[in-house]
């Protein structure tokens, strides 16, 4: 019998590959992502995580051993977008919207799996010419740093045990979870950096 995590990674696999071929990965790959696309993917990611966050902060019982002070992504995502000097569009508020706590607990899995990412992602931006200048002020795709394998087994843990009743609704917060991420990338794919942006 498979574990939730397990589970998780097994089910939502197809929305994970789908989400990553969406998020100019051949582009992060062969170092040709554009700057209007760095952009794109740090809005995407804002109000992916804003919306997420927000949320959460409703039901600080339920996870509280989640730490949700040390896994905020906002602020990073604010500080990176400020330093491109392009403007901070209105976040969808409903994105989230009467989730419930399990469902939010898939939610957070694909947001705590995107600091995993992350990882590969800041390798391969620095191999970029176009983004390698703004990269001394990024700070989104650094995520934990060297804790990022240890903040990942806090998380599993803390999704397990809080998880275990919940399984199917977990499961589906996290494939909604992705639905919603490629949603919003699609509904930004027209942010445009303007011409007096640093890069």
């Amino acid at each position: 019998m498979m574990t939730l995590l397990e589970r998780l990674r097994y089910e939502t696999q197809p929305l994970h590959r789908q989400t990553e071929t969406l998020f100019y990965t051949d582009d992060l790959q062969n170092g040709s992502l554009s700057t209007d696309q760095y952009t794109h993917l740090l809005y995407t990611h804002l109000h992916f995580h804003q919306g997420l966050e927000a949320a959460i902060d409703r039901y600080p019982d339920f996870f509280q051993d989640y730490n949700p002070d040390t896994r905020r992504k906002t602020a990073w995502l604010l500080s990176d977008l400020d330093y491109l000097n392009v403007p901070i569009l209105p976040a969808k508020s409903d994105l989230f919207r009467e989730w419930s706590p399990a469902s939010l607990l898939g939610a957070a899995y694909v947001g705590e799996g995107s600091m995993l990412g992350g990882t590969v992602i800041w390798k391969w931006l620095q191999n970029n010419m176009a983004i390698e200048p703004l990269l001394t002020h990024a700070r989104f795709f650094q995520g934990y740093g060297p804790a990022t394998g240890a903040s990942w087994k806090q998380f599993g843990a803390f999704l397990t045990s809080a998880g275990a009743n919940h399984a199917d609704d977990v499961v589906a917060g996290a494939k909604q979870a992705f639905i919603n991420y490629q949603t919003l990338f699609r509904s930004l794919s027209g942010v445009r950096l303007p011409s007096h942006c640093r890069a």
